[in-house]
């Protein structure tokens, strides 16, 4: 009936505390991490695992945003099972259908932030000033072969860009550093803006660790 609105239980699942966010997408990643490089060493399991967590998203294409898949989450407890009887693979009994679906949600909040990444990197901006954050995360991307990240110093528009990548041979890993200018406004990357610091690389975490603390000391000073 017009002038109702939405009913009260409907608004409460719009909004999710980024506490509860946080908690889910650790989740995710944690399930991530732990499954695919074990199923790995066994080629038919990995690609059973890929198919069943490949259906799971696809189940969860209706999930447009990131508080509506946290709320997916604790709401399709049984999607995991679900999936893996429905496609009956051979190695079934073998997968964990607790951390196939937390795996497959994973993915899915990875196809949402790259399918709304300016919108979140906004929506992001807009909270951190709000709550008078003085750096913001605006986009975050962690696999169990690497991770990326941009953080922004939300008055200046400085942004130290850091990204990882676990080398072919498994038991390395590069890692890359630069701090670029951003639109402090809304976040947009100025490419005809040169980097502020030029993209280093390096072989020791800690190294690259250190360098990102140095960098978020430097520049994340009021201009």
């Amino acid at each position: 009936m017009a002038g109702q609105g939405l009913p009260t239980e409907h608004l409460d699942r719009l909004i999710v505390a980024p506490a509860d966010r946080e908690a889910a997408v650790s989740a995710w990643r944690r399930a991530e991490g732990l499954i695919y490089p074990s199923v790995m060493i066994n080629a038919g399991l990995y690609q059973q695992y890929i198919g069943i967590v490949r259906a799971i998203v696809d189940d969860l294409a209706d999930v447009h945003t990131e508080d509506d898949l946290v709320t997916a989450w604790t709401e399709r407890v049984q999607i995991g099972r679900e999936a893996i009887s429905r496609a009956a693979p051979t190695f079934g009994p073998m997968m964990d259908p607790e951390a196939v679906r937390d795996a497959a949600f994973c993915q899915r909040h990875r196809d949402i932030t790259r399918e709304h990444g300016k919108e979140l990197a906004r929506e992001r901006l807009e909270l951190a000033r709000r709550q008078g954050d003085p750096w913001v995360v605006l986009f975050e991307d962690v696999t169990p072969f690497g991770s990326h990240r941009l953080e922004m110093h939300v008055r200046s528009g400085r942004a130290i860009h850091a990204s990882s990548r676990l080398e072919p041979d498994g038991t390395s890993a590069a890692f890359e550093l630069e701090v670029v200018q951003l639109d402090p406004r809304d976040g947009a990357w100025l490419l005809d803006r040169p980097p502020v610091v030029p993209s280093r690389k390096f072989t020791d975490p800690a190294e690259w660790q250190a360098r990102i603390a140095d960098a978020r000391a430097q520049f994340g000073k009021d201009p």
